[in-house]
């Protein structure tokens, strides 16, 4: 495996954007991200990265131009999940009632891709890494993503059952002695022998959709550490954003949803220990 991170786990995310030196702008100043644009050979596809330098550089997301031949595209952030053999994968998520957006594609000697969409209609990407300079590279720390939401008008539990039997995920609903969620909520876990006692770890979680996020599809939604979520999420809104669930303390700690400028929805949470 070219790669430590689990299988099945999250292993990339990206936003497209019809504006994106207006994003850039936005994220940079948010989260003093440094930007490397693949140039127009790759569409000026850009990582976002924390370090200055080619050399300290850890890899946080990506941002992408609206290609083309859509260019009021909704802006939305995505999540792509490694796997072994895409190809493969993508035939079983089909049979599992997904629908495939684009079919599996070499990206030069980096990854196979496949977009999805799941049996709700939930977007989502199948990535399997060829080498271990693809994926996140900075993770669980402020500035950084450390939590994945899957955002949904219905039981979530339900939704998941599709994510489970293709990932091979567990899933893991509230005890009854553990604080209340604001919407029903399942706990997302995946498999690494030898990583944790036990060999899984949990990752995200999937919650009914509350408020203006009703009226959207059902989403994945990152959710970027900080140490002052409420001091992060008004900079954000004074950068050009828009507040989507004002700060709230949640069981797994204070956060908020924000729109981008271009309205991509995603989440500010405080750093897990």
């Amino acid at each position: 495996m070219p790669t430590s991170i689990p299988l099945g786990s999250p292993i990339w995310a990206d936003s497209n954007t019809p504006d994106l030196a207006v994003d850039l702008d936005f994220y940079t100043r948010l989260f003093n991200w440094t930007t490397f644009d693949s140039g127009e050979q790759f569409g000026h596809y850009t990582e976002l990265c924390l370090g200055t330098t080619v050399s300290t550089a850890r890899a946080v997301a990506g941002i992408a131009a609206n290609p083309h031949s859509e260019p009021d595209r909704p802006a939305g952030w995505g999540v792509s999940f490694h796997v072994d053999d895409c190809v493969q994968t993508a035939a079983e998520a089909e049979k599992l009632g997904a629908a495939m957006v684009s079919t599996p594609m070499r990206i030069g000697d980096d990854l196979v891709y496949a977009a999805m969409r799941d049996p709700d209609g939930g977007a989502f990407g199948l990535f399997e890494p060829l080498n271990d300079h693809v994926g996140f590279t900075a993770r669980d720390e402020p500035g950084a993503i450390i939590w994945f939401e899957y955002v949904y008008d219905g039981a979530p539990v339900e939704a998941m059952q599709f994510y489970s039997e293709l990932l091979n995920w567990t899933l893991k609903v509230p005890d009854t002695d553990e604080p209340a969620h604001d919407a029903p909520y399942v706990g997302l876990w995946t498999h690494h022998p030898g990583l944790l006692p036990g060999g899984a770890f949990e990752f995200g979680g999937a919650r009914m959709a509350l408020g203006p996020e009703l009226e959207m599809r059902p989403h994945w939604l990152p959710c970027f550490g900080t140490d002052a979520v409420d001091l992060t999420a008004s900079k954000a809104v004074d950068l050009g954003a828009s507040m989507v669930v004002a700060p709230v303390n949640d069981p797994g700690g204070r956060m908020a949803v924000l729109a981008s400028p271009t309205g991509a929805h995603f989440s500010l949470m405080a750093s897990r220990d």
